[in-house]
């Protein structure tokens, strides 16, 4: 029989535990200056990271020495925007109270994020939030919406993908989590539930809300679905 409470809990960082106000666009232009000094072009509209990845494969068919010159100088960019907002960086509400709840009943927490592991462990440290795992995108191959992200994470804490939570704020979290067959929930920090087009199990007007969800048992019937 399933547990009344999950064993563990999932988090994206940035937007769902913490407000960073990262310039993505200024890290955008920044993959993109490099970009074109090693005579690439690629789509502006894409996601940063996989923008990265994509010129990093083409250029390694030809010299793969300077696709990896090109990647390093790539991330060192993106690091530089993410360390410049660290300083301002400070928890969301109800984020402190949830984490401690969860610590309290014994569910594992772990952070999943495409940030840089410098940047979530600065502002980790200075507000002691609590968890068990924290995997950045310095520590996989294969970074969110791929669902391996998660369950790299979920292995650590030895919890079943299907009696676990996957919690963020963005549909790419919702996507990964329910490919890594978990209960989904939706925080309503930086886009409003009808932008997740009904995709998420729940959605949370604030994060204390995933407290009520847990405690109820209503985590149990998606849970169900999930399985």
């Amino acid at each position: 029989m399933m547990r009344p409470q999950p064993e563990a809990v999932l988090f994206d960082f940035d937007g769902t535990l913490v407000h960073i106000a990262i310039d993505f666009q200024a890290m955008k232009n920044g993959a993109l200056e490099v970009a074109r000094r090693y005579g690439a072009n690629p789509d502006p509209n894409m996601f940063t990271l996989e923008m990265v990845e994509l010129v990093r494969d083409a250029l390694a068919t030809r010299d793969p020495e300077s696709a990896e010159r090109f990647r390093r100088e790539a991330l060192a960019g993106i690091q530089q925007v993410e360390m410049r907002a660290v300083d301002k960086a400070e928890p969301l509400p109800g984020v402190p109270e949830t984490l401690a709840w969860l610590r309290a009943n014994g569910i594992g927490i772990g952070i999943v994020t495409r940030n840089c592991r410098a940047a979530v462990a600065a502002v980790i440290e200075r507000y002691a939030l609590p968890f068990d795992v924290l995997l950045t995108r310095d520590d996989v191959a294969r970074v969110k919406p791929n669902p391996e992200h998660l369950l790299g994470a979920l292995r650590f804490l030895e919890a079943r993908p299907s009696h676990s939570i996957m919690v963020g704020d963005h549909p790419t979290d919702v996507e990964a989590g329910r490919a890594a067959g978990m209960v989904t929930a939706a925080v309503t920090t930086t886009r409003s539930a009808a932008q997740f087009d009904g995709a998420p199990d729940f959605v949370l007007e604030q994060m204390t809300d995933l407290q009520d969800i847990i405690a109820s048992g209503a985590w149990l019937k998606a849970a169900s679905r999930s399985c």
